[in-house]
């Protein structure tokens, strides 16, 4: 017995939603979703940054650097959301903007790990 199922995409098709660039997150969305992982994401990464930059010393500058680009990548997450027109290129910009936080968190960590590293075993 056959049903009338449409036809499964084809795998690597444009049509494929197991593709990347087919996830509806980067397709329908009306942006809100990357609003709120990324404020929940920055409140995450700012808890031991500003635990850094409290307790000073040589990694609390790369620290307070770090925390400034943060909260100037959500402000344009915030500003790219509110003022660009919805579609695609909306959410591929507020995606890059997540990517960017998430690079600039992780490479301010290691930094500042290393920094620290380096002070406590001389």
């Amino acid at each position: 017995m056959r049903r009338n199922a449409p036809e499964s995409p084809v795998p690597g098709s444009r049509t494929d939603p197991t593709r990347v660039m087919n996830q509806p997150a980067l397709r329908t969305s009306s942006g809100a979703v990357w609003l709120i992982t990324a404020t929940i994401f920055t409140a995450v990464c700012l808890v031991p940054l500003v635990a850094i930059i409290v307790t000073g010393g040589a990694a609390a500058s790369v620290a307070l650097i770090a925390t400034v680009l943060l909260a100037c990548l959500l402000t344009t997450m915030f500003i790219v959301r509110f003022t660009m027109t919805p579609g695609t290129r909306q959410l591929r910009w507020l995606a890059a903007c997540m990517l960017s936080m998430a690079v600039v968190a992780l490479i301010a960590m290691i930094v500042c790990v290393m920094i620290v590293w380096t002070s406590v075993r001389s």
